[in-house]
């Protein structure tokens, strides 16, 4: 079965028009283009990204985890499918240890179908907590994590069956010793209701411990001088973060903390109760008291929070609401949460994963799921392709479907007319390249360099416009570095199959050095060529920063750019060739900022290029030109001056401006950091 969306969810970012293909329950290819006699579901509108897996769910809907029957854990894990959730941990919280017995025999005696979310294991929230920060969970059935209790709680061969994850806390007596035994009985262990500091917090991730718990929530504060376990988990690489993702939980600047801090460890979970998806004002027993559904979570009489009332979709949404841009979001529900449960074939579109798959549409509402290749709802068609999946700049225009046809005078007109769309889109990033052109100046201010990877039309316009960049400027050699896949051959002669090699860039960086003083900037039409994202995320990954000029709206260089522009030329007049608009735009963009970054760094005196190097005859008058129109000097004068400048012409000017010999014109030059204006005043 094939599935063609408008937008795929893949590796952390979105692609435009691509289309994931599986047989029976796993994925084997994605495409970027389809032939045309494929039947596929072709999808309109929205995206499609991996199922969602929350890892830390007590119930929803009416169904408590601890205490529902098999039909009731399927009842759950069918409502959860129907809201994108493929995959799911049942979560009980602390009860005596022959309830958790009972508990996980009932839901181990669940077994769900393809028209719901599957079961990853059980997640215990409990017993081994502390009663300072027990949060909902009763104070008097909470016990320490001794051999004697933990023996007891593993006693039962259902539940080491089926136990994938206990959250502990590590302050406990005897906590790292039962975190020490259970990492190597292959369970996870899980932080988390605690009033550890980092030091214990720091032991207890060396003896096994993987995962923080609810971050922030139930736990000792984050302080500057006593970071305790919110500090280590947000810094600590091997920790996996959870968050919960309701905006009621956590401040939504909270949120954004976590999500900058973790990054791509930060998982969303829901910590719902079974009061999830019931109407405000419900009620329902949970911890051993009463809870209220009330002002968008789960209460107690006083108004405490004990649980959240959402399912992962939702928290999508209010994660993005708080500001957390949605491939981060989307990343932290789906390959972040299948990572801390060491889950490699779950959360990810790619080959061999399992085809658990949700199509959502724009505003991640879920529209239809797929756990394991099947629907849930199975309302959705087969339907023939009738075209490839193509990019915007390879869809044929039908009116020009007998360009072919038609007089020279004519395809002249077309192409003339399409050129209107470049100036159109050059105008709507007007902002962006004023952006992107002061971090140019800076960056070459700062004895840094700027890099440029590109191949083809691409590559060859940045290479132009470096080259250009000396006898314009002065600018040294070494300082704007074009890096063209192919190499140089490839400027004269086509390297097709260059642009994907990745390693050719990452080699070329390394081979000049690159720092994290460097920018480096991509330019791709497509979006996804591998020698620009590959040099790219090189980049990225050693510090320096990163821009990406692309045509296409979504690709992979996306999540390798700090900065991003995006040249929506539209079809061209050739479906495909983007030697055309696509090139025209990058061309004019690239001069837009090579120019507006020297002039940014003085090289200009108003529309004079004061810094031209005079190496011919034609620059030579060019430059007499300049120094009479900047002094109203006779052109006799500024010729001899010139000579005597060694045809600096900032130094002329000065020394007609000012009357003032040689050395007094270069020193004043100097003091005004070569800024011709400055020197002048």
């Amino acid at each position: 079965m094939i599935i063609a969306a408008p937008r795929l969810f893949i590796d952390g970012v979105f692609i435009s028009s691509a289309a994931v293909e599986f047989e029976a329950d796993r994925i084997t290819a994605v495409h970027r283009q389809l032939r045309p006699t494929r039947d596929v579901i072709q999808l309109d509108h929205g995206f499609l990204a991996p199922g969602l897996i929350d890892i830390h769910n007590n119930g929803a809907f009416g169904i408590d985890c601890a205490t529902a029957d098999p039909s009731g854990i399927l009842h759950l894990a069918r409502m959860l499918a129907a809201k994108g959730v493929t995959s799911f941990a049942p979560t009980i919280v602390t009860a005596a240890i022959p309830e958790l017995h009972e508990s996980a025999s009932r839901i181990a005696a669940a077994h769900p179908g393809a028209d719901a979310a599957s079961i990853l294991g059980l997640h215990l929230e409990g017993p081994f907590l502390s009663h300072a920060y027990r949060g909902a969970h009763p104070a008097e059935l909470l016990v320490p994590p001794s051999e004697a209790n933990l023996n007891a709680l593993l006693g039962s061969q259902t539940l080491r069956q089926i136990l994938r994850l206990v959250t502990i806390a590590p302050e406990l007596p005897g906590a790292l010793e039962a975190i020490t035994r259970l990492h190597k009985c292959g369970v996870l262990v899980a932080l988390g209701h605690t009033g550890a500091d980092s030091a214990t917090s720091l032991r207890a991730v060396a003896a096994g411990a993987s995962i923080a718990t609810h971050v922030f929530n139930a736990m000792a504060p984050l302080h500057h001088r006593t970071p305790g376990l919110c500090g280590i988990a947000l810094t600590d690489p091997r920790v996996s973060v959870c968050i919960i993702a309701d905006g009621v939980h956590l401040d939504p600047a909270i949120l954004r903390l976590c999500y900058s801090a973790a990054a791509s460890r930060a998982v969303a979970v829901t910590d719902s109760i079974s009061l999830a998806g019931l109407p405000s004002g419900a009620t329902a027993s949970f911890g051993g008291a009463t809870a209220i559904l009330r002002d968008g979570a789960a209460r107690r009489a006083d108004g405490s929070l004990c649980g959240a009332a959402i399912t992962l979709d939702q928290g999508l949404t209010r994660l993005i609401d708080a500001g957390i841009p949605p491939e981060a979001a989307l990343h932290s529900a789906t390959a972040a949460a299948a990572r801390a449960l060491g889950m490699s074939d779950r959360g990810r579109i790619t080959p061999g994963a399992r085809a658990d798959l949700v199509w959502f549409d724009d505003n991640f509402s879920p529209l239809e799921t797929w756990i394991g290749g099947r629907a849930v709802h199975g309302t959705i068609g087969t339907q023939k392709q009738i075209f490839p999946l193509l990019l915007p700049t390879e869809i044929a225009r039908p009116e020009l479907s007998d360009l072919d046809l038609q007089p020279s005078e004519v395809i002249v007109q077309s192409l003339l007319d399409q050129e209107a769309a470049t100036h159109a889109c050059l105008q709507r990033v007007t902002t962006q390249l004023a952006q992107l052109a002061d971090i140019v100046a800076r960056t070459i201010a700062n004895a840094g360099r700027v890099f440029t990877l590109g191949a083809g039309t691409s590559g060859r316009l940045a290479v132009l416009d470096a080259v250009e960049c000396g006898p314009t400027f002065s600018l040294p050699p070494g300082i704007i570095v074009p890096l063209l896949a192919g190499g140089d051959t490839a400027l004269t002669r086509a390297a097709e199959g260059a642009e994907d090699d990745g390693a050719a860039a990452i080699k070329a960086l390394d081979s000049h050095g690159l720092n994290t003083t460097d920018l480096v900037i991509g330019i791709s039409a497509s979006g996804n060529t591998e020698f620009v994202r590959a040099g790219l995320a090189y980049a990225q990954a050693i510090g320096a920063i990163t821009a990406a000029i692309i045509n296409n709206k979504t690709g992979t260089i996306i999540g390798a750019a700090d900065h991003l522009i995006v040249l929506d030329t539209g079809p061209e007049i050739l479906a495909g060739s983007t030697r055309l608009s696509a090139g025209t735009a990058q061309k004019i963009a690239l001069n837009i900022l090579s120019t507006t970054a020297m002039i940014r760094l003085g090289k200009t005196l108003g529309t004079y290029m004061v810094e031209l190097q005079a190496t011919n005859a034609k620059l030579r008058d060019r430059a007499t030109r300049i120094v009479c129109a900047i002094t109203k000097c006779d052109e006799e004068r500024a010729a001899s001056t010139l000579a005597q400048a060694n045809y600096a012409v900032k130094t002329a000017v000065i020394m007609i401006g000012l009357n003032v010999d040689i050395d007094t014109a270069n020193r004043r030059l100097a003091q005004a950091g070569g800024r011709l204006r400055d020197a002048l005043a």
